[in-house]
């Protein structure tokens, strides 16, 4: 199946019971006052370039296991948060008007950040392919997402799914 096809061009609610429970942010700090054991560095990806429906579906897909946040502030400003499903892993990216650098802190055995800017850059250098360029094979084992072609390089297998 295309993702681009007509007849899968939709978005969806999730109903209850396929929603992920969230667990709290104090659950990542463990008890450790915020940064915790944060490394602080800085990016060039803007956290907008990163948060439009087409752009989370392709960064969500080369990174598993990952739910996003935005605290927003009255100015405009926001922190992105990046949260691993299993509390091991956590990234926040600082977004300001104006800026051209933005913070970021991470956590945790996986980076992240640097998996988002990873997925970003490799979707960039593909020339940002489009829905129409996607697809999904769907097996009781698995499913896979492609581009191009079910026999892509670029196929991404999730067992279970």
């Amino acid at each position: 199946m295309k993702i681009g096809d007509h007849r899968t061009e939709l978005a969806f609610m999730r109903l209850r019971q396929q929603r992920t429970d969230r667990p709290p942010f104090e659950d990542y700090l463990r008890g450790r006052e915020w940064p915790a054991d944060g490394v602080r560095t800085t990016t060039t990806l803007a956290p907008p370039d990163t948060g439009g429906w087409f752009e989370q579906f392709v960064i969500g897909a080369a990174v598993l296991g990952v739910f996003w946040r935005a605290e927003r502030h009255d100015d405009g400003a926001y922190t992105l948060w990046l949260h691993s499903r299993d509390t091991r892993s956590w990234a926040s990216a600082d977004y300001e008007r104006g800026r051209t650098a933005y913070e970021v802190y991470q956590s945790g055995p996986r980076n992240l950040w640097d998996e988002v800017e990873a997925a970003r850059r490799r979707w960039d250098a593909r020339g940002r392919p489009g829905p129409a360029r996607f697809g999904l094979t769907a097996t009781p084992d698995a499913h896979t997402m492609w581009l191009d072609s079910p026999e892509s390089p670029e196929a991404i297998r999730v067992l279970g799914g």
